[in-house]
């Protein structure tokens, strides 16, 4: 069954709700990256998680956008 353009609406808006999640996510992962109070290794470890969040920001950004011109998840991409 296809999704009615109302739900496909409220889906794209909690699409975009959460890019803005994973980019404040991926902003603090930038900051305790660049911290040198903060260990090599923790450093490291949110260097690459602040990578992880940026590409799901993408992705949610990226499903919103589908959404709102009228494409169906697992259907239309």
């Amino acid at each position: 069954m296809r999704m009615t353009r109302r739900e496909m609406n409220e889906l794209a808006a909690d699409r975009i709700k959460c890019a803005a999640r994973s980019e404040a996510a991926a902003r603090d992962g930038e900051l305790a990256a660049a911290d040198p109070a903060n260990s090599p290794a923790r450093r490291a470890q949110a260097r690459t998680a602040a990578g992880f969040a940026r590409r799901h920001a993408q992705e949610y950004r990226e499903e919103a956008r589908a959404l709102l011109e009228g494409r169906t998840p697992g259907q239309d991409w």
